[in-house]
């Protein structure tokens, strides 16, 4: 073994290879830590997308709510618009029934 291990110190081709080999090794290393921080970066992207579609759905539930409001706020002007109307007719009858009552009082 102590052989071959001084045989392996005086073969240059052979320490060439096992330097060869280490950096290899480096190299996938850093192949796969570049990967596994591309598929962080697709992560984020992926969660970041995800957000923007729940704040999107959010905006759109707002929208949704305001018009909503706008169109209850319309029929109570309805509403109001229509009792208005219902009180003009009110007073209208009422001063018709009063234009006759003094018509058959002279």
């Amino acid at each position: 073994m102590v052989g071959y291990i001084l045989k392996l110190n005086l073969d240059p081709r052979l320490l060439k290879e096992v330097g060869d080999l280490i950096n290899e090794n480096r190299l996938i290393n850093g192949v796969q830590r570049l990967i596994n921080g591309v598929q962080r970066l697709i992560n984020g992207v992926q969660r970041l997308i995800n957000e923007a579609q729940r704040l999107i759905n959010g905006v759109q539930r707002l929208l949704n709510g305001v018009q909503r409001l706008i169109n209850e706020a319309q029929r109570l002007i309805n509403g109001v618009q229509r009792l208005i109307n219902g009180a003009k007719s009110l007073i209208n009858g009422v001063q018709r029934l009063i234009n006759r009552v003094q018509r058959l009082v002279k």
